[in-house]
């Protein structure tokens, strides 16, 4: 077998917890502390090195370069600094070496995030939003972890899929019944988030579509992945019409925008 449950259980009892400095960072946010906040992120190099790199990128369009973690949580306000610190969490898992998908990880993370928080706020309104901001940040875990999971197996991957029109995730979940979203809300269990919100990423395959949000972030994936620079992960999901049912004014946005 080419991947089963047990490997993506032993995967997932080896995903590392949330960094002190980050946690702390997030106990202030939830607070509404943005300066103890910020300073925590200062704390971590590295953190403070993935949010400057995601707020100054082309997707913010800030008009000068920050680097001053107080000035960047302030001009970002509470929720996006919450998906930045989760962001940065995610990227800790990102392989060192990419083996099945071509791309740049932090690009697809910057847009997706600043996508999410778009649409959201389109669809559902701020104060929805402000309910579920981890959200849009935690789901790219799963392309990390898919390719850690399939990267020493990939000459196996690819006899299957050369003798199979079968996309990947497809293949997936036919061998472990594990799906990509299910696996990101796995790993945001690990990492705390609540219920409800691991509920909504687990969701987001949606088979059935019911739920508005994950109707949302299914739709936003497969926008994502059919951008020329994320094809690769078109092969992921299994792209459920229906969804655009459950959000109108983010599906003739985007449909008129292109």
């Amino acid at each position: 077998m080419l991947i089963s449950q047990e490997d993506i259980k032993k995967y997932l009892s080896q995903v590392p917890p949330i960094p002190e400095n980050a946690m702390k960072a997030l106990k202030y946010l939830k607070e509404g502390d943005l300066k103890k906040a910020a300073q925590e992120a200062e704390n971590d190099l590295v953190l403070k090195k993935q949010i400057e790199h995601v707020v100054n990128s082309a997707y913010f369009s800030l008009p000068n370069k920050v680097e001053d973690t107080v000035q960047l949580f302030t001009m970002i306000g509470i929720e996006m600094a919450k998906s930045l610190v989760y962001s940065y969490i995610v990227s800790l898992l990102e392989p060192k070496e990419w083996k099945i998908f071509n791309i740049n990880f932090k690009d697809f993370q910057a847009q997706f995030l600043a996508s999410y928080e778009e649409y959201m706020i389109l669809e559902f309104g701020k104060e929805t939003y402000k309910k579920y901001p981890e959200i849009g940040a935690i789901i790219p875990v799963a392309v990390c972890v898919c390719d850690m999971l399939l990267g020493d197996k990939k000459d196996k991957l690819d006899l299957i899929l050369e003798s199979s029109p079968l996309e990947i995730g497809t293949l997936l979940k036919r061998m472990t019944g594990v799906t990509l979203f299910g696996i990101a809300a796995e790993i945001a269990k690990i990492w705390e988030l609540e219920e409800e919100k691991c509920e909504i990423i687990k969701n987001s395959e949606c088979i059935k579509c019911e739920n508005p949000i994950s109707a949302l972030t299914h739709f936003l994936f497969f926008y994502m992945a059919s951008k020329p620079q994320f094809m690769d992960l078109n092969s992921l999901i299994e792209f459920n019409p229906k969804c655009m049912d459950l959000i109108p004014k983010t599906t003739q946005r985007i449909m008129n925008a292109d």
